[in-house]
């Protein structure tokens, strides 16, 4: 018997956050807190060769950090990059402006087929993160995906 319910080719079970790069980390967290009522979850400073491996572009730093809507659980987590390379393509989760949803699978693997069998693409590589493997990317129409195993 399944723990979740799973949908779609990629057998998604959870929507998990939307996240959005950031100019200035400090002062969207401060936005968010007291506008709209967010509270931090966690915060990460200088992450480096995780964030790197995870887009695909070299030297990039960032500081990030997930907020939780009070009123709703819903997550938004917010991304301040810095040294990122001239040039690069603009629908990179490096710029200012440029978000993406992150769902929970099981299989990692398997929904990466899925998803590349759809006209969908890697972005960067597989990822070990302290919560679990996660990988960014591309769907068929240039929108950035996040895939996070946890089950």
């Amino acid at each position: 018997m399944p723990k979740h319910a799973e949908f779609g080719g990629a057998l998604a079970w959870s929507w998990h956050h939307a996240g959005l790069v950031v100019e200035n980390l400090d002062r969207s967290i401060e936005f968010y807190r007291d506008t709209l009522g967010y509270a931090v979850e966690f915060l990460v400073r200088d992450m480096g060769d995780q964030f790197q491996r995870t887009v695909g572009v070299d030297g990039v730093v960032c500081d990030l950090a997930q907020l939780v809507a009070p009123f709703s659980g819903t997550r938004l987590e917010l991304i301040d990059v810095r040294d990122v390379p001239e040039g690069l393509d603009p629908r990179l989760p490096v710029h200012v402006g440029v978000g993406h949803g992150a769902y929970q699978v099981r299989e990692l693997e398997a929904s990466i087929d899925a998803l590349v069998a759809r006209g969908g693409s890697l972005m960067g590589e597989i990822v070990m993160f302290e919560e679990g493997r996660a990988v960014y990317c591309w769907g068929p129409t240039g929108t950035v995906i996040e895939l996070e195993e946890a089950w």
